[in-house]
């Protein structure tokens, strides 16, 4: 029912419209999609700064699981054609980016994703009446209930749309690992010469070459991206059809086949049903893994910032080795303060995803009987993460990485003033003579390589000739 103003002109316009649920009569406004499920739900749940319309790959998601079981349903004669139809396109249209402002239902509801179901169940049966030439809430034609939600029930719909959405979500995150990848790569052929002293326990333990620290870091990070990937695939395993608890009661005979079919049409990969509905339903594990690589990724990238943070530390009282880009000022009290800011904002949002994790992790285990009733707080936290986590990464590698330079001097400075070097020279000098000038070096609070040339055992040529040689890689024997 309509209820109307009426305009200084006399025009009498519709205002709002009443409608009506197992627990009374609402107001809502007359051009909502929505309906009133969603109005309840939006008032009990407006606690965090996601909604479901700030998840556009989860609102297509879930029109995309409409889609299907109503072209399933079509086929096997449970909802007319003229209905069926006016669903998926009501469906295509939100697929299509349209009628984002409608999805208004707090991302960490606490119905164990009901509002979120019903709130996608009542744009698609509003706007399909409208496409028929109807009304919002003349639900007469077609239901929320009946007609969108036909053969479906939210506890194999909204985790089906979550792992969706992670699928579709994290191809960002693994292009932005790429992405890092070949900056990575990029510094490590650019510091290949780059002679400075590896350090263990934050003491100076052997040489190397700057290049090589950036092959391994650019060598960590590519390996992590096949086994997020191969979590990733594991959402493409889907509850979709096992209805409320795993049996599929609710869903007329040949639905599972026909929505799987259509299914992987709409989303262009392969998805599948669980071997094991009841398996599928009961168990979030899948989302505690994907989560747990992602994680990881923070935590690699965030051990690399790290260490950048530490080389780049001075310029003249610290360690020195590297010069970050320069990318704003770094103090508000200490003139001509540059702090290495962009590593530290890549700490953080580890930090933050390693947070994440955990509310992922504990969401998982605390899953009751035969389904988890957490996935809306495992979904936001996992959208949370990949878009840090993809963001940050990207910003990373071309504000950060691609610019960092090598102080050669002062690498090569730190390296000829450091004791570890004795290791390299005791096969032609023999260890006594080397242990001798180490501990004469000491005393006098010199480089014992200064002592060693000045004593006409070395010269500087012998010297940087045997730390490049030091440096070669060695294959070792399995």
């Amino acid at each position: 029912m309509l209820m109307s103003i009426i305009l200084p002109d006399g025009t009498r316009m519709p205002h709002t419209r009443i409608d009506t649920d197992s627990l009374g009569s609402r107001q809502l406004p007359a051009g909502a999609l929505y309906g009133v499920a969603t109005l309840r739900g939006q008032e009990n749940f407006d606690i965090s700064f996601r909604k479901l319309g700030d998840a556009p790959e989860l609102i297509v998601a879930l029109a995309r699981v409409k889609h299907a079981a109503a072209a399933a349903n079509r086929d096997i004669g449970v909802l007319p054609a003229e209905i069926a139809d006016a669903i998926i396109a009501a469906s295509e249209e939100i697929e299509n980016g349209r009628h984002v402002d409608q999805f208004v239902i707090d991302l960490l509801e606490g119905s164990g994703g009901t509002s979120i179901n019903m709130n996608v169940n009542e744009v698609i049966a509003n706007r399909a009446l409208q496409l028929l030439g109807d009304e919002p809430g003349q639900y007469d034609r077609i239901h929320p209930n009946d007609h969108v939600n036909t053969g479906q029930s939210t506890n194999d719909v909204v985790p089906t749309a979550v792992k969706l959405a992670v699928y579709d979500k994290s191809q960002s995150l693994m292009d932005a690992l790429s992405h890092l990848v070949a900056a990575l790569e990029d510094r490590a052929r650019a510091f290949d010469d780059v002679l400075r002293i590896g350090r263990t326990c934050m003491q100076a333990a052997q040489p190397m070459r700057l290049g090589q620290a950036f092959g391994g870091y650019a060598a960590a990070i590519r390996r992590l991206v096949p086994k997020l990937m191969t979590a990733r695939d594991e959402m493409l395993v889907l509850p979709l059809g096992g209805t409320a608890i795993g049996t599929g009661l609710g869903s007329a005979p040949g639905y599972r086949i026909a929505v799987y079919r259509h299914l992987r049409k709409i989303v262009g990969a392969n998805v599948r049903p669980g071997e094991n509905m009841f398996d599928a339903m009961q168990s979030a594990d899948g989302f505690a893994r994907v989560s747990s690589e992602i994680r990881i990724c923070a935590e690699v990238i965030g051990k690399i910032a790290s260490d950048l943070v530490i080389l780049s530390s001075g310029p003249n009282s610290g360690v020195g080795e590297l010069q970050l880009p320069s990318v704003q000022p770094g103090s508000s009290i200490m003139p001509g303060k540059i702090n290495p800011v962009l590593p530290m904002m890549m700490q953080q949002v580890a930090f933050a995803v390693v947070g994440n994790d955990a509310a992922v992790s504990l969401a998982s285990l605390q899953g009751q009987l035969e389904i988890n009733h957490f996935e809306p707080v495992i979904a936001a936290r996992l959208f949370d993460s990949i878009e840090l986590l993809a963001k940050s990464t990207r910003i990373f590698a071309d504000r950060c990485v691609a610019g960092i330079e090598a102080d050669r001097e002062q690498s090569l400075k730190n390296l000829m003033r450091s004791s570890a070097l004795a290791t390299v020279f005791v096969p032609k000098l023999g260890y006594a003579k080397v242990s001798k000038l180490v501990y004469a070096a000491a005393n006098e609070q010199r480089p014992f390589i200064e002592l060693a040339i000045e004593e006409g055992l070395l010269t500087r040529d012998e010297v940087l000739d045997a730390l490049r040689e030091s440096t070669d890689y060695r294959e070792g024997t399995a």
